[in-house]
């Protein structure tokens, strides 16, 4: 869970006068679901993060109409990226929850999670296709988010750093680059490289290490030139250090 995310759940529950336990009994939950969170240590599952987003927008209204409106976030912390903002607002415009849109446009329930929630700040185009055509609305705000967000993730040079859902078989990124795994604490744990980023992901998929919360979200950039692949995935490695849990060592990958 984004830093933003939680920080807006516990801003939220604080200008509501509630308590953790008090929240979690609004939601018909625990006040220890509430609790990790906040403090960033678990995810909601896809029913929950439904009910969760509903008192929210409520409970943000409610105080905007108090005249004390959302409070900052905190400094450092990442919002939605302006393809998360439009995603959210279309999906309850059509009042769709999470899991019916994920239905209806063949998208994983945690791939929208993660954009609308901002630990996704740049989605696959291929993604954003299947949910547009799904929730439709004005063509030239769309294309503008879109447009603002590729722009935060390109890397001169090279590319864009796209987010992708590693669990979704029918999402996965295809052709040569370099990817990156992370952990439900959003902390890269995994680099690697292949002339067929999909392929190689398939075989992860069989590792008893690759499941959340171990392996939660990917990032993916396109590189076609091997020795350029080979460069960046040493490099990354290198930088991460022990943080790499998963492949501290350079190896030779396919």
């Amino acid at each position: 869970m984004s830093k933003w995310f939680s920080t807006r759940i516990r801003e939220a529950r604080e200008a509501a006068n509630l308590s953790q336990a008090e929240l979690g009994d609004k939601l018909g939950l625990t006040g220890a679901s509430i609790s990790n969170w906040e403090n960033r240590t678990s995810e909601p599952r896809a029913e929950q993060y439904d009910k969760l987003m509903s008192w929210l927008e409520r409970a943000e209204r409610k105080a905007e109409a108090g005249g004390g409106g959302r409070k900052p976030a905190d400094e450092g912390a990442v919002g939605p990226s302006a393809v998360g903002e439009w995603l959210n607002k279309a999906r309850v415009t059509k009042g769709l929850s999470v899991a019916d849109l994920g239905r209806r446009a063949g998208v994983s329930v945690p791939a929208i999670y993660f954009i609308e929630s901002g630990q996704s700040q740049s989605p696959r185009r291929e993604t954003l296709d299947k949910l547009q055509r799904i929730l439709g609305g004005d063509e030239g705000l769309v294309a503008e988010a879109r447009k603002a967000s590729q722009e935060e993730a390109t890397i001169e040079g090279l590319g864009v750093l796209a987010d992708f859902d590693p669990h979704d078989p029918d999402n996965l990124p295809e052709g040569p680059g370099v990817y990156v795994f992370y952990d439900v604490s959003q902390r890269p744990i995994y680099v690697g490289m292949s002339d067929d980023v999909r392929r190689r992901i398939l075989d992860h998929s069989e590792k008893f290490w690759f499941k959340a919360p171990i392996v939660e979200t990917g990032s993916y950039v396109e590189i076609k030139d091997k020795t350029l692949r080979r460069q960046v995935e040493t490099l990354l490695i290198k930088f991460l250090k022990s943080n790499a849990v998963l492949n501290r060592q350079n190896v030779e990958r396919r």
